[in-house]
């Protein structure tokens, strides 16, 4: 049993207070399942955020199923809640909450929804009811109270070191996290930044009960992502990520000939909705076909601190280890 266990472990039923970040439109089924077979929680990302509601509820089933079939232990589903995507998040939502309720070994596994990039109260009293615990993701001491009014169980705090979807008003990890644990009396979970057993340990003194990584995990053996996508994480120096204008606010992606056009030419006369398409396609070139100047690649500034591939097994498991290395040698 390890040293570090925290609320979060109980909320989740997971060994370790760590929490695999959502990288939609990615797909993440297979980074899920290692992550939940190594004892944190691994989480289904949503598969383009131009889908069709119906097709995007074909596909959340799709993932879920094989995420159920594959792996051990418990899972979240994710979806970001903006306006602009509102249909196909209610549908996400109406087919996970359907799927769960059928399945009894499904009820087991799928323990959280996270929702993200939006207004968690029009969500927290439907999936409480269908018997799953709600994590939403605040950029804010605002945004936590009101996810905390919400209802909401659990506050994913996240500053503005985050890979993807980022805030237009930044406040970086270890000023946020603090402030929110202070602020509200749910857990809350860091995230930003994280990579390591310096980190987790950072987040636990600043308050937390766990942290979620998303940029660490997709330079593991096991991501879905094409290799030459986390070749390109663990290439990457502390300065060669960039915060770039996105469909759902802010992007911090890594450098690269696209982002460098992009800031040349703009996107001026494009309606939001056709941006959303031109994205996705673009981080699909990144993460299926590995085009890793013409497409997107959404990265975390933690990036210039990730200098191997190794298995979501190692990367946790050496956390954990090391982790309570410092603890005990804090311990003064």
């Amino acid at each position: 049993m390890s040293a570090i266990r925290t609320e979060l472990c109980n909320m989740l039923d997971i060994k370790y207070p760590i929490i695999q970040a959502a990288m939609g439109p990615f797909c993440t089924n297979k980074l899920a399942v290692a992550v939940s077979n190594a004892g944190a929680l691994g989480t289904i990302s949503i598969t383009q955020m131009t889908s069709d509601p119906d097709v995007a509820g074909e596909k959340t089933l799709e993932n879920i199923n094989y995420v159920k079939k594959h792996a051990k232990n418990t899972f979240a589903v994710n979806t970001p809640v903006g306006k602009l995507i509102e249909p196909m998040a209610n549908r996400i939502i109406e087919v996970t909450i359907e799927e769960r309720e059928k399945d009894p070994k499904l009820k087991k596994q799928l323990k959280a929804f996270i929702t993200s990039a939006g207004d968690p109260t029009l969500y927290t009293k439907k999936l409480h009811d269908a018997g799953l615990l709600h994590f939403h993701v605040a950029p804010s001491v605002y945004h936590a109270k009101k996810t905390e009014k919400a209802g909401a169980d659990a506050v994913i705090a996240s500053g503005f070191e985050a890979g993807g979807h980022t805030h237009s008003r930044p406040v970086h990890t270890l000023i946020l996290v603090p402030e929110v644990a202070k602020s509200i009396k749910i857990p809350v979970i860091a995230a930003g930044g994280f990579c390591n057993a310096e980190g987790l340990v950072s987040a636990l003194a600043a308050g937390a009960v766990g942290i979620q990584m998303g940029t660490r995990f997709i330079a593991t053996e096991e991501c879905d992502f094409h290799p030459k996508y986390k070749e390109a994480v663990v290439k990457a120096g502390e300065w060669d990520t960039v915060v770039v204008p996105g469909v759902l606010g802010p992007a911090r992606v890594l450098r690269n000939k696209l982002i460098e056009e992009f800031e040349k030419k703009g996107a001026s006369g494009v309606s939001e909705w056709e941006l959303a398409k031109l994205k996705d396609l673009a981080l699909l070139k990144a993460m299926e076909d590995g085009d890793i100047e013409s497409g997107a690649l959404p990265a975390g500034m933690v990036a210039g601190s990730i200098h191997e591939i190794l298995t979501v097994k190692e990367v946790i498991e050496e956390i954990i280890r090391e982790a309570e290395k410092i603890l005990k040698n804090l311990k003064l």
